[in-house]
């Protein structure tokens, strides 16, 4: 379902999920009150293990908060064929649980949700000034540099809107997919 036909809905209670292969980080906002969020980590030592745990645990976060509707960040690209199949199927395993309970879930790209909080991506002129100003190292640098300033720029967005204080960027990006879907239901009203 899309955020679009969503819009439509009375909706008060939003969850922001961020997921990975290792965790899903959430949110829980009623409205502009921020009920719960956290970073649940996933057990297992094959990605098969933590499959299952993901989904007995998101069955779990499911039950605990029932939610007008669920925002998860959508998968990005990633280098390797291998990690995207493992994130497909921990995708899988949340997603499956959040419809079993009958949430309507809705997918926010990363630039959405990101440019909406005002953590747009940087322009080939501002990452000139930062070499400028950072000179002498590999491009690598200046990629995880730049990425790592995005990380706490939404962490330092978190606490300043919501007074949610946490060193996690995977809670703060929660918090800014549950923010981003909220004020796009509010905004349809």
């Amino acid at each position: 379902m899309s955020l679009a036909n969503l819009r439509k809905t009375s909706a008060q209670t939003v969850m922001g999920i961020d997921a990975s292969t290792q965790s899903l980080a959430f949110c829980i906002l009623d409205y502009e009150t921020p009920l719960s969020w956290g970073e649940i980590q996933f057990e297992g030592k094959t990605i098969y293990e933590r499959i299952g745990d993901a989904k007995r645990k998101t069955a779990s976060l499911s039950d605990q908060f029932k939610c007008d509707f669920v925002v998860i960040e959508s998968a990005v690209m990633v280098r390797s064929a291998a990690v995207a199949i493992k994130l497909a199927y921990v995708y899988g395993a949340i997603l499956g649980e959040l419809l079993e309970s009958h949430a309507n879930v809705v997918v926010a790209a990363p630039v959405q949700w990101q440019s909406y909080i005002g953590n747009t991506n940087w322009s080939r002129v501002r990452k000139a000034e930062f070499r400028k100003l950072n000179p002498g190292h590999p491009k690598s640098w200046y990629q995880n540099a730049i990425r790592n300033q995005r990380k706490q720029f939404t962490i330092d967005w978190a606490e300043k809107e919501y007074g949610i204080i946490t060193t996690s960027d995977n809670v703060a990006d929660a918090v800014g997919l549950s923010h981003y879907a909220s004020h796009h239901l509010t905004e349809q009203r």
